[in-house]
């Protein structure tokens, strides 16, 4: 095996990796065989050109994937591929308790969940299991957090 061949080998890794970061999701096989790709290439450099040059493509190879997995989240393009904010803190923790009591107009229809507009807010709701069409009244009988219950107002 060669420099070439070595050469080779590592710089697959790192555009595996590149790929798993910026194309794939999660860190699956394209990470993996990116990770074995530079083990490969280390160990190969270690036994076809010596000791220094493995440990020196070692370290170089652990480095360059630290800088590529640590730069590409942070650069603009990256920016884009990659979620900032968990889901979890993408839900609404407004107080809605000013809202138990008073009627809106269904948006969209509620199947069970859709929005109803109160006044000048578009809110999301959902209802206690049955179907409602769009631009329907809606009364809001509970509000649990986030979770806004309506009803028609002439259910019982």
């Amino acid at each position: 095996m060669t420099a070439v061949v070595v050469v080779a080998v590592l710089v697959l890794g790192l555009l595996l990796l590149l790929a798993e970061v910026a194309i794939v999701p999660g860190f699956g096989v394209a990470g993996v065989l990116g990770m074995l790709a530079l083990a490969a290439g280390a160990i190969a450099a270690w036994t076809e050109l010596g000791p220094f040059w493995g440990t020196v493509t070692g370290g170089v190879s652990i480095i360059a994937a630290g800088v590529m997995l640590y730069v590409i989240p942070k650069s603009r393009a990256g920016r884009r591929m990659v979620l900032e904010h968990s889901q979890a803190e993408a839900v609404s923790q407004e107080d809605r308790s000013d809202l138990l009591g008073r009627r809106g107009i269904t948006v969209t229809p509620l199947r069970p969940i859709g929005r109803v507009r109160f006044g000048h807010d578009e809110v999301d709701v959902m209802t206690e299991g049955e179907y409602i069409e769009s631009n329907q009244e809606v009364e809001v009988m509970t509000v649990e957090g986030p979770r806004v219950v309506v009803r028609t107002p002439d259910s019982t």
